[in-house]
């Protein structure tokens, strides 16, 4: 009985883990997506109502079905011809051509060794392997790069704005927020140091090894090169000897 009681007293003072339950609420930063946003609806759908994209990968799965989607199952599964609609810029898994374009060219060889020389095609366009639906704008903009003269980090923005009429307006402000200047920042200096340093710029003008060796002002031993950064600071802020 005695041993019982001392495992009860000893229990009493350990407080029981508990996980706390993960709070569903999002929290929105951005005040552009946090005045769109719809509570209403699932992550997946905001996002494609706003003209953005949740994930650049491809889903695994757990995606709402469309109704176009499911009459096209049916119509498959009955045996009949449907037209799929794709969407050229969708980024997900490479589909397949359903087409392969024949292509001819002319191959020079070397005469003696066979090997081949260069490969002289028709010119239709860039090389496209991998079946990439930006392949050909990435061409053109190549080409005008080299035309132009601009490099690689050059703004395009422009160009962009005036040839995509499929973003929203959250897009739009969105990339607005993003193309403004960040306002710099500087750390203003205290009533404290200001005061500090006024009365060494008093006492020692510009000799800084002087105002080093000051035990009385400078208690705390501060280098020649921390106090002249801290006097041209505080110059900068308008600091005058009186």
């Amino acid at each position: 009985m005695g041993r019982e009681l001392q495992k009860k007293k000893t229990r009493s003072g350990v407080s029981k883990a508990v996980r706390k339950p993960r709070s569903k609420k999002l929290h929105l930063q951005n005040p552009i997506i946090s005045a769109n946003w719809d509570k209403t609806q699932t992550l997946e759908q905001n996002y494609k109502r706003l003209g953005l994209t949740s994930k650049l990968n491809k889903n695994t799965g757990g995606i709402e079905r469309k109704a176009e989607d499911v009459q096209r199952a049916r119509d498959e599964a009955a045996g009949e011809v449907v037209k799929q609609k794709d969407d050229v810029l969708a980024i997900g898994a490479m589909r397949r051509p359903r087409e392969i374009q024949v292509q001819e060219a002319r191959i020079e060889r070397d005469p003696e060794t066979g090997r081949i020389l260069r490969v002289i095609g028709d010119g239709q366009g860039r090389a496209n392997p991998l079946n990439d639906p930006l392949n050909e704008l990435d061409s053109e903009e190549d080409e005008d790069e080299m035309g132009d003269g601009m490099g690689q980090h050059a703004s395009h923005n422009a160009a962009y704005a005036a040839g995509d009429d499929k973003r929203t307006e959250v897009v739009r402000r969105l990339e607005f927020e993003a193309s403004r200047p960040k306002a710099t920042h500087k750390p203003r200096q205290s009533e404290n140091e200001r005061a500090f340093v006024a009365e060494l710029v008093a006492k020692h003008g510009d000799d800084y090894g002087a105002m080093t060796r000051d035990l009385k002002i400078n208690y705390m031993q501060r280098s020649a090169g921390d106090l002249k950064r801290r006097v041209k600071k505080w110059r900068e802020s308008g600091g005058m000897v009186e």
